[in-house]
């Protein structure tokens, strides 16, 4: 693991769920991911096939050059390496496991751009696990990034690690939120100012809902 954007989801992922196998959704509070939550994506699991983009952040969106709406992620990948990604979510919904993997990504003319990502369950209310959440990062700067589309992906490496053998690591949600409360409170209104109601727009999260997908996946392996 080499990025800080994969270890800072890693690491709030783990202190998230405690002793359990995995957190649930609800627990997930973007305010905390505030830092990494452009690149963070969640799917959700229709079959052993299908994975389903539910959230993807608009970095994400906008290292590939498109949008994930109607995308299952098995698709993105092709051949053998769709095969082993497919694997790997079944085992991560499956048994609760941490996926990691290093890749490659191709634009049409051929630019070649390295990535890394990583996969974790997510686990509904009766702790079913039936959602991933993960993050994908470029691990280069080249400036053509998000001017040209992504079009093929293969897979460089792959890892799994079992989460109860995880490394303890620092508080993350507590220093989060810690920073949240010592924001001092707005002062009350000032009648002498006249009665011209304000507004304040909240900061809305780097996430965006994206539809249902229906893709063809090779389902003969």
């Amino acid at each position: 693991m080499t990025h800080q954007t994969v270890q800072g989801l890693l690491d709030y992922w783990n202190e998230l769920r405690g002793s359990r196998p995995a957190p649930k959704r609800s627990e997930i509070e973007p305010r905390d991911l505030k830092r990494v939550l452009p690149h963070v994506f969640i799917l959700e699991r229709n079959d052993r096939w299908t994975y389903r983009f539910r959230l993807a952040g608009t970095g994400l969106c906008n290292v590939y050059g498109m949008e994930f709406r109607r995308h299952n992620m098995a698709a993105l990948w092709q051949g053998e390496s769709q095969q082993e990604i497919l694997t790997l979510l079944n085992d991560v919904t499956g048994s609760g496991t941490i996926g990691l993997v290093e890749y490659t990504a191709e634009t049409t003319d051929n630019r070649q751009l390295s990535l890394e990502m990583v996969l974790l369950p997510l686990a509904q209310d009766n702790g079913a696990i039936t959602r991933v959440v993960g993050a994908i990062v470029a691990l280069d700067e080249f400036p053509w990034v998000g001017e040209h589309m992504l079009v093929r992906q293969w897979v460089d490496r792959i890892q799994r690690l079992d989460p109860e053998e995880l490394p303890a690591a620092p508080p993350v949600i507590s220093a989060a939120r810690k920073v949240v409360q010592a924001i001092p409170p707005r002062p009350a209104p000032n009648p002498s100012l006249g009665t011209r109601r304000q507004t304040h727009t909240a900061e809305r999260p780097y996430l965006r809902l994206v539809r249902d997908a229906s893709l063809q996946i090779d389902k003969t392996k």
